[in-house]
């Protein structure tokens, strides 16, 4: 019998999946933010949906937000977590994710993802850079929040990947992909297959080996029971310098100038034997002369105590002056308010305008006021005239009788 091709591998998978997790993936998972999502799929990795929904309800309700947990330890986060099967696992991501998300944009929100104009690859490229989680997280954000028509596969699910012979490592050997589930699962079934999948195999997650398993998958591919589950060497991506990582500091090395070469002599010819000169006897070597002894500086005489200060006889007080009594200051007086001034009638063209005189003060009009009673009381008597003859009078006496 011929071996089954990869297609037909993916086909058989699917119908297996819906008979062991019927009901699973039909109903549309709610709606959440792009962080939510993300931190739901940090608790589904290889967990049950059940188990997951309750988990997150806990971290909503136990913590105030995001960044109470980014700081709480791994040990007490994962105290709160003990519904999952691995709940260190769980909180270590959670811690990861929120940290790298932190330190890329400073605050919690990831909703500009969601803006449209931009490839699907180019939102995965920006959580990589983040090290928003791993790759089955950033794979169910693209799927989910993202509306992508990716298949997300955690541990669980790669372990039947591998067992069906589904998955490869990538040319640079840095990752392990599963090539051709896009093509014959298409993107209305996707979200239902993809549920149904992690439904199915995070059952067996803690049984890699169990017999069950292997007699379904043995149905798909004969070969499935000599593969093995475990996950391959991967090579690490090449560790990028960053700008924070100082560089090693290089020990100064002392400089050494070159020394000047010495004027060679031009060589002179070797005598022969025979004017060969007789050796010279060998100079005594001089011994060395002993050095005189330091003189010792005499000891410095101790400090004679400082003498006590003069006790200071207080002065004498100078007697009292009586304080004189302080006048009351006398009150200025208040200037009487100003009369405002009648504003002028309209002077007629042609005609000259007369001097305004100015509006008597109180003062004046006090004094005018007494005047007129001074009159009233005393009236000037009035001057009687000397009496003169009327010219008539006079004429008549001289008149002759």
């Amino acid at each position: 019998m011929a071996a089954p091709t990869k297609n037909q591998k993916i086909e058989a998978l699917v119908k297996l999946v819906q008979k062991r997790s019927r009901g699973t993936g039909l109903s549309s998972p709610p709606q959440r933010s792009v962080l939510e999502t993300l931190m739901y799929a940090a608790l589904l990795e290889n967990a049950t949906f059940d188990k997951a929904e309750l988990a997150l309800t806990v971290l909503e309700n136990y913590y105030i937000d995001w960044n109470e947990i980014r700081v709480c330890s791994i040990g007490e986060l994962a105290d709160t977590l003990t519904d999952l099967p691995h709940p260190e696992a769980a909180a270590e991501r959670i811690r990861k994710a929120l940290q790298g998300i932190f330190e890329k944009t400073y605050m919690f929100d990831l909703e500009e993802l969601r803006k449209k104009g931009k490839a699907l690859a180019e939102h995965i490229k920006t959580l990589e850079t983040m090290s928003a989680g791993t790759p089955y997280m950033i794979q169910y954000v693209a799927q989910i929040a993202l509306d992508g028509h990716l298949i997300p596969l955690d541990e669980a699910s790669m372990r039947i990947m591998r067992r069906l012979g589904l998955s490869q490592i990538s040319s640079d050997g840095t990752q392990e992909i599963c090539i051709g589930i896009d093509r014959v699962v298409l993107k209305k079934t996707g979200l239902t297959f993809a549920a149904q999948l992690h439904h199915f195999a995070a059952g067996y997650y803690d049984v890699p080996d169990s017999p069950e398993l292997l007699s379904q998958l043995s149905a798909i591919d004969s070969e499935a029971v000599n593969r093995s589950w475990t996950s391959p060497v991967l090579t690490p991506l090449p560790a990028t310098p960053s700008a924070t990582t100082a560089a090693p500091v290089r020990e100064p090395v002392a400089e050494t100038k070159p020394t000047p070469k010495a004027s060679t002599p031009a060589a002179k010819p070797k005598p022969s034997a025979k004017e060969t000169p007789a050796a010279k006897p060998a100079k005594p070597t001089p011994k060395p002369v002993p050095k005189p002894a330091a003189k010792k500086l005499p000891a410095k005489p101790a400090k004679k105590p400082a003498k006590k200060p003069m006790p200071v006889k207080p002065a004498a007080k100078s007697p009292k002056k009586p304080i004189k009594p302080v006048k009351p200051i006398a009150k200025p007086k208040k200037a009487p308010p100003k009369v405002a001034k009648k504003p002028l009638g309209k002077v007629k063209k042609g005609l000259a305008k007369k001097p305004v005189k100015p509006m008597p003060t109180k003062k004046k009009v006090v004094v005018k006021k007494i005047v007129k009673k001074v009159v009233k009381k005393s009236p000037a008597k009035p001057v009687k005239k000397p009496k003169t003859a009327s010219p008539s009078k006079s004429l008549r006496k001289k008149k002759p009788k």
